[in-house]
């Protein structure tokens, strides 16, 4: 059976550039960056080579896996993900590779490579939101170079906690931003700035509530994540700004 593994080497790691000759030693096959191609029977010694570079180890299954939650324990099993890896221009701005990502619920595995739930229309009835097909032809339209593997899970398992982190830590930020930025709205409108600027300001925050809440709720019910104490926060902010800016 065919294997992947993904890692991520850190600019400080001794063995960063040295990595892809021993997974080449290996037999691996290269397909994107840090993303390789294993057989099954060197996977244990593909992950002892890559330990202090957080591998993930992935396999493709034929049936669709939904997440496993064990109670009172949260999630053990991710179920079936699609990966995508892609390259873009070095013309293309970080700042729209950004805006599109914010509105893909995704787990980030590494720079440029992201897992995309397989059942993405189960978790996002309006299709409102960036699924791994949609991501996939942004990256075709940019002139990108994307690879797509889909009905992926992940073997060891130990990564799902981390990856979890990160994507919540990823959410919770944005939320924060917004609550900064609806705080800075708030003061520039007592001081009576520029109104125009400060209702455009408002009006770009309002449209990045409505998104993170979309993207809140598709990772609730896809991973059982939930953020409404930070999502009332961003709202009460939003309120206030609001209030005070509508005032003008």
């Amino acid at each position: 059976m065919v294997l992947y593994v993904v890692y991520r080497a850190t600019k400080e790691s001794k063995d960063r550039s040295v990595l892809p000759y021993r997974l080449k030693a290996l037999g691996c096959k290269r397909l994107h960056r840090a993303f390789w191609e294993i057989d099954e029977e060197k996977g244990y010694n593909v992950l002892k080579v890559l330990e202090k570079n957080q591998p993930i180890l992935l396999k493709r299954v034929r049936e669709i896996k939904k997440p496993h939650f064990v109670k009172n324990k949260g999630i053990s099993e991710l179920g079936s993900l699609v990966i995508v890896m892609y390259a873009t221009p070095k013309e293309v701005k970080r700042e729209r590779m950004k805006h599109i990502l914010i509105r893909a619920p995704c787990l980030r595995l590494r720079r440029s490579v992201y897992a995309f739930s397989q059942k993405h229309s189960l978790f996002d009835k309006g299709n409102q939101l960036v699924d791994a097909l949609k991501f996939a032809e942004f990256i075709k339209g940019i002139q990108g170079d994307v690879k797509v593997i889909p009905r992926v899970v992940i073997v060891n398992t130990n990564s799902i906690e981390r990856l979890l982190q990160e994507t919540r830590e990823r959410v919770e930020g944005e939320i924060s931003d917004i609550i900064r930025c609806c705080e800075k709205i708030y003061g520039k409108a007592l001081r009576g700035d520029d109104v125009r600027l400060i209702k455009d300001s408002l009006s770009i925050n309002r449209r990045r509530f409505v998104r993170v809440k979309k993207v809140a709720a598709f990772y609730e019910k896809w991973l059982r994540m939930d953020f409404p104490r930070s999502l009332m926060k961003a709202y009460r902010a939003v309120k206030k700004a609001n209030s005070v800016v509508n005032r003008k």
